[in-house]
Parts: C-alpha cells; sequence; structure tokens
C-alpha cells in the first residue's frame, strides 16, 4: 500500500473519510486487511499476465492496459490517472502534467523503435532510464511499482531479455528508485543487471505475444540496419 506520508493532508477523494484507507470495490476499511486481498489479487493478475501477456504498443495506453488489468477487482479507477498530487520522498509528476510528461516519454520510446535496434547493454541501460522516467510520472494513485514493473519486463523481452523485477526486495527497489530519481543509477544498475539474462532465442516469439504492429517494428528496424 502507499505509504501515508505521500500525502500533505486526508486524500478526500480516493479515501474513506477519516482514514487512508484506500475505497476499493471489496467493501475493506482497514488497511492491512486491504493490503492483503489486494496483494493476492493481483499476484494471481500477474500470473496471468505472465501467461498470456497483453499486447499493446508500448504507449501510455498500454500502460493503463496494464493497471487496469492488475487492479480492476480491486478500485474503480483501476486503468485511469491520478488527480491528486504524490510524494514519496520526493515530488511525482503533478497530476495535471501527466498526459503531457507521458507524451513526452513514450514518444521518445517509439523515436528510440523500442530500443530494438540496440545492444544488450545499451538496451538495459535504456530501460533503467526508462523505469525511472515512469516511476517519477507515477501516474496512478497506488499500484504504480507493479505495473511499471510488468511493463518494463514485457519490453524487456521483445528485446530477447528475460529481467525478473519481483527477485528484487521492496526495500530495495524503493531505495534504488529513490536514488534513480536525483541520477543516481548505480543501484539500480546493478538490481537489475543481477536479474536480467539474454534469450536471444524467445524475441521472436515474445515479440508476437507482447507487441502490436510487429510486422512494422520488424521492417522499420530491417530498414535502419541498411542504412
Amino acid at each position: 500500500m502507499m505509504d501515508k506520508n505521500c500525502f500533505h493532508e486526508e486524500d478526500k477523494l480516493y479515501c474513506y473519510p477519516g482514514t487512508m484507507v484506500l475505497k476499493n470495490k471489496l467493501g475493506i476499511h482497514d488497511e492491512n486487511k486491504l493490503e492483503a486481498a489486494e496483494g493476492a489479487i493481483v499476484t494471481l493478475r500477474v500470473a496471468e499476465l505472465f501467461k498470456d501477456g497483453i499486447k499493446g504498443r508500448f504507449d501510455f495506453r498500454h500502460l493503463k492496459s496494464i493497471h487496469y488489468y492488475l487492479f480492476h477487482d480491486v478500485y474503480e479507477w483501476a486503468g485511469k490517472e491520478r488527480f491528486v498530487d504524490m510524494a514519496k520522498g520526493h515530488i511525482f509528476c503533478p497530476y495535471q502534467n501527466i498526459d503531457e510528461q507521458a507524451k513526452i516519454i513514450f514518444e521518445d520510446l517509439r523515436e528510440q523503435n523500442y530500443f530494438l535496434d540496440y545492444d544488450y547493454n545499451k538496451t538495459m541501460n535504456s530501460l533503467i532510464k526508462l523505469f525511472t522516467e515512469i516511476n517519477a510520472l507515477h501516474p496512478f494513485r497506488e499500484g504504480n511499482g507493479r505495473t511499471q514493473r510488468e511493463f518494463t519486463e514485457e519490453l524487456a523481452k521483445i528485446n530477447g531479455i528475460c529481467l525478473d523485477l519481483t527477485k528484487i526486495r521492496k526495500d530495495e527497489m524503493i531505495e534504488a528508485s529513490f536514488k534513480a530519481i536525483n541520477n543516481d543509477y548505480e543501484m539500480l544498475t546493478r538490481l537489475f543487471l543481477e536479474n536480467a539474462e539474454e534469450k536471444l532465442e524467445k524475441k521472436e516469439e515474445w515479440q508476437d505475444k507482447y507487441m502490436e504492429e510487429m510486422l512494422y517494428i520488424r521492417c522499420h528496424v530491417k530498414k535502419k540496419s541498411h542504412r
């Protein structure tokens, strides 16, 4: 669950009155019980995504589709941008600027051809930078970390890399992400590299599983390689 220190005042839009418990479809008013129920449900949804995946164009819509799939059993606003400002050791993107900033991030990803032209090291560095940018965007009221993790793992796969961020302890990921937002990528880079394995033999299979418009992408890569 999100730290209570994320807000300077009571979050009346998303929480039950007088509490920091998020309004939820389960009707749970106890924070610990909600955390346990949400965790169990989302773990099941993550397992389903690992098996079936969600195809998309690796844009903001794709990110929101993943969030919706993971959290729609619990929250009415699953897959939708937040309408409150948030902070957790640092201030995340103001909610009024989320769409504008997301457009910049995902257009840049498209311009980089989803890292498909890069070697392993450059791809990993690019994934780490994108992961940090999405973390700074923090577009959802809850579930940002799990959503950006799933999105990044899928993007790694279409590049022939098996990246398993679930192996990283929560406290390590929080610390590494905080440092990265403040331009210190050393810890996050180490964690990514420790939990990544290149599997080029799976690349085409994973592209077909996760990526829309792969015929266009492959042709685009081929044209660029002949320049």
